[in-house]
């Protein structure tokens, strides 16, 4: 599960630059199709080429919307690459920026991150060059403007002027008013996502015309910002120090005194489980690297007392959902005391889940305090002291940039197949995401169909065996691996990531996650070559109004179809046992791992009929596959 949180405005560094720079070149003869020259005009309406270079330092504040938050913030600027953003919501505040060496995040729980991912280091070099003017140079060899003709904004008509780059793939489309020249409306296009934005206020401050109101909208999440701007200042002096992120909270302590805890976990159809305690209160939780922020249940909050506030928009495996904010008290995980922090809350999160109901998840927030050792043999995680901890054994350390707060690491399916994909542990499978699957032609092949819960509902996949999947020098045979049928608004449209590394993968692993140092260290784990059971059935087992097992899901031509079942069976009777309301979902659906070749007796009502049926196991996926020769490095 993932969340996008309000860090969102690193890519406005590149507009705003885009907005203010100069142009070059004021004597050449003015021609209303060719995009250098409609820049030219542009520079030249708001202020000119002389004014425009002046501008060295700036500082700005005013007021926020982000979805339906309200807040303030304040922005500084020293060029070519220095800034600091500070965002005050009341309920939660984070500051970002970048101090010119590095860009840096500070959450709302006074965590720290260094931004090391490889596209976010491309967009920095892509700011510096934009601030030397050299997208101006028709012989650029990093930029291409081009004229896409005269369209209309709002009912203004506007120049269309696309910019691109031999850096990456991103894409600046920008619209100036023909009568003015003023910038209304951009939209700046990246393989993750799609911002676009709108310009109006414009007022003159210090021989400068610019817009002090500014509508952006994130696509595909229609997530939307809102800026008013009630002050301006350039040319003022600015200390360096502002420049560098904020020292990291350390928020916790071993109760015990020593430098790490270990902890028994949980392992339920793939996903850890961890005690939590919030005033004597004992729940479990999902450990999940790929939350950017730890989330717990809207009700189990409410039961507790904690105050409910604000609404944002999240992002998770293909699908869109409302989250909310609630400063939880202190709490234990096992023998660490927390401080108290704020965490997002999501509606109807324990109903998502059976045995055991799932109160909350512990994300980035959490995880990133530590270095996080899973050891899923011994099925128990330990959380180590950052400062103190010193890695001593042969695994493979590789290099995980950390990417919308997830690790991000290089993967190789079937030998050719290569790209970055996420670790996500608060994932029960692996998964190829859309962008990936649709460039490489594999929405076509074969496989299984299955649905996957997500925070605010189902996502259909095709679930397909591939011949490896290797990590570093690590290669796993024959993985199941799934793929959205539909691009989806989540986790699957992300572009900038071929893939999701989940449990089903990472458990053949002893695991190290480094996040102070951004790398994962991986050990064959017991069970590395071990073929862990797979359903043989072709059905989900999921609850119903009443909480009557059902039959949820049927995969087409699976021995669930064959066997006469269909979506939306109350389950009486399973393998001889009569199964009542509240009956446990999760042995159910263990026994649909059995041997292929087993029979299991099943009862089921359908409207008013009990049925019988017997459900014929069967290996679902081919067992003459040929699997990859061995790692290639």
């Amino acid at each position: 599960m993932r969340c996008l949180t309000v860090s969102t405005r690193t890519v406005f560094v590149l507009l705003t630059l885009l907005y203010a720079l100069p142009v070059v070149g004021s004597e050449e003869i003015i021609d209303l199709s060719d995009p250098y020259q409609i820049m030219h005009r542009h520079y030249a309406a708001v202020g000119g080429l002389e004014r425009l270079k002046s501008v060295i330092t700036s500082h700005s504040e005013g007021r926020i919307h982000y979805d339906d938050l309200q807040g303030t913030f304040k922005h500084w600027e020293n060029r070519p690459l220095q800034y600091r953003t500070e965002e005050d919501y009341s309920i939660i505040s984070q500051i970002e920026g970048d101090s010119g060496d590095y860009a840096w995040f500070y959450d709302t729980n006074g965590q720290q991150l260094i931004v090391r991912d490889e596209e976010t280091l491309k967009r920095r070099r892509i700011s510096v060059l934009l601030d030397r003017y050299d997208h101006l140079d028709r012989q650029s060899a990093n930029f291409s403007m081009t004229f896409a003709g005269i369209c209309s904004v709002k009912d203004r008509t506007c120049y269309e002027v696309v910019l691109s780059n031999t850096i990456n793939s991103d894409r600046g489309h920008f619209f100036f008013d023909t009568q003015t020249l003023f910038m209304v409306r951009s939209l700046y296009r990246q393989p993750d996502m799609v911002i676009e934005s709108y310009y109006d206020d414009f007022k003159s401050v210090d021989g400068l015309i610019m817009p002090f109101h500014q509508h952006n909208t994130f696509h595909p999440w229609e997530k939307t910002e809102e800026t008013w701007t009630t002050s301006y200042t350039s040319n003022q002096a600015v200390e360096e120090k502002l420049f560098l992120p904020p020292q990291k909270k350390k928020g916790y302590h071993f109760q015990d005194g020593k430098i790490s805890a270990s902890l028994p976990f949980l392992f339920i159809e793939n996903l850890i489980y961890l005690p939590v305690t919030i005033g004597g209160d004992r729940q479990y939780w999902v450990l999940d690297s790929g939350a950017s922020m730890s989330v717990i249940d809207q009700e189990y909050a409410e039961r507790l007392g904690m105050r409910i506030e604000g609404s944002i928009r999240g992002y998770g495996f293909g699908e869109l959902f409302n989250l909310s904010f609630v400063r939880v008290p202190e709490y234990l995980v096992g023998s660490i005391q927390f401080a108290s922090q704020k965490l997002f809350v999501s509606k109807g999160l324990a109903a998502k889940s059976y045995e055991p109901a799932m109160a909350g998840i512990l994300g980035y927030d959490f995880l990133s305090r530590f270095v996080v050792e899973i050891d899923y043999d011994l099925k128990v995680v330990t959380f180590h002291a950052p400062e103190t901890f010193q890695y001593k054994g042969s695994g493979a350390e590789v290099d995980a940039p950390l990417k919308y707060r997830t690790f991000s690491l290089p993967v190789t399916i079937d030998g050719t197949l290569k790209s970055l994909w996420s670790f996500d542990l608060g994932s029960y499978h692996s998964s190829i995401h859309y962008p990936f699957a649709e460039k490489n032609g594999l929405l076509e092949r074969k496989g299984v169909e299955i649905v996957s819960q997500g925070m605010s509902g189902l996502s259909r996949e095709m679930n397909i065996q591939f011949k490896c999947l290797q990590i570093d020098r690590f290669q796993l045979q024959l993985p199941l691996i799934a793929i959205p049928t539909e691009k989806g608004v989540g986790a699957t449209a992300l572009g900038e990531v071929g893939g999701n590394l989940g449990n089903s993968t990472l458990r053949h692993f002893h695991l190290f996650l480094n996040y102070p140092e951004q790398k994962i260290i991986l050990e064959e784990g017991k069970s590395f070559n071990v073929s862990f059971p797979r359903d043989k059935s072709g059905l989900i087992i999921g609850r119903s109004e009443n909480n009557q097992p059902m039959i949820s899901y049927i995969s087409g031509n699976s021995p669930a179809s064959k066997a006469g079942l269909v979506a939306g069976d109350v389950i009486v009777e399973m393998a001889g046992q009569p199964v009542g309301a509240h009956h446990p979902i999760v042995p159910l659906r263990e026994i649909l791992l059995g041997p292929a070749g087993s029979s299991i007796a099943m009862k089921v009502q359908r409207e008013e009929q009990i049925l019988a049926a017997a459900l014929i196991l069967e290996d679902l996926y081919p067992t003459d596959t040929d699997a990859c020769d061995g790692p290639t490095n």
